[in-house]
């Protein structure tokens, strides 16, 4: 309700200033001053209509910050405030793909991975030559991956000892001075099959596979399967109509069928 007089602290006006006194006095005269500042301008306006609602609004927040008189922010406010103070956390992302992508024309291997393959002494400029072939097998394959560089690496290593190999990684076809590495040999010898033993297939195994045409990367492990095979078959020789194992094997028989099955003697110290 306007009133004829209004009176205001000459202290307050010295230190905040006569329209921001005037405007700290007559919030004074609210039943309810903890209200929002747009609402208490509406109400203060009728006590100083001589003054402007903006700069009545402009006073009650700068009363507000020095803490003499309290209020009630907007609900906008109070959201914009809580938002403010939350930290943002970042959850993992539900997408399985992420980072991943398909390789095209516009991939290169990066400097680590050539760091990586120089410290096994491949040369640049071997690696260099290998990375349109990379390219061009896994475009072929479509996939989506998120390590190319480490599956080139291994490629570059695969590709590296094919190239320091006798025939460079390419199939061969066998010939007559071939010979069984000193693994297979003692892979052999793991099987019970001596040095000796295996060599006297060599000639078998090099004449029937000259003849086939066949060409491999390596003639080993055929050779050791070979091996293996014939050893296995020869281990059985017939001698007067009875089988004589190799190596001496347990289970032959003393006694004939009809005799073993008349045989009582098993079940003599059983107590009935």
């Amino acid at each position: 309700m306007k009133n004829d007089l209004f009176t205001f602290s000459i202290q307050a006006a010295e230190t905040l200033g006569i329209e921001c006194a005037i405007v700290l006095a007559a919030t004074k005269d609210l039943k309810n001053p903890s209200v929002i500042p747009n609402e208490m301008v509406e109400l203060i306006k009728d006590q100083i209509p001589f003054l402007e609602e903006s700069e009545i609004l402009s006073h009650l927040n700068r009363l507000i910050d020095l803490k003499l008189i309290s209020s009630e922010k907007s609900p906008q406010s109070k959201e914009a405030s809580t938002k403010k103070n939350l930290y943002k956390l970042k959850l993992p992302s539900n997408n399985n793909n992420a980072g991943k992508r398909k390789l095209d024309y516009s991939w290169a291997p990066s400097i680590q991975a050539f760091e990586v393959l120089g410290m096994g002494n491949i040369n640049k400029e071997f690696i260099e030559s290998k990375v349109n072939e990379f390219k061009m097998y896994w475009m072929e394959k479509n996939q989506v991956r998120d390590n190319w560089n480490v599956l080139f690496v291994d490629f570059i290593r695969r590709e590296w000892v094919k190239e320091n190999s006798e025939n460079k990684g390419l199939p061969v076809c066998i010939d007559e001075t071939w010979m069984p590495s000193s693994d297979a040999i003692d892979i052999l010898e793991l099987a019970n099959v001596s040095k000796n033993d295996a060599l006297k297939h060599l000639k078998e195994f090099i004449l029937y596979w000259k003849e086939n045409g066949t060409a491999l990367r390596s003639w080993n492990s055929k050779f050791v399967d070979f091996v293996k095979r014939k050893e296995l078959i020869g281990s059985y020789e017939e001698k007067d109509d009875k089988k004589n194992y190799r190596h001496n094997e347990p289970g032959e028989f003393s006694q004939k069928f009809k005799e073993r099955t008349k045989d009582n003697s098993w079940a003599e110290n059983l107590e009935l």
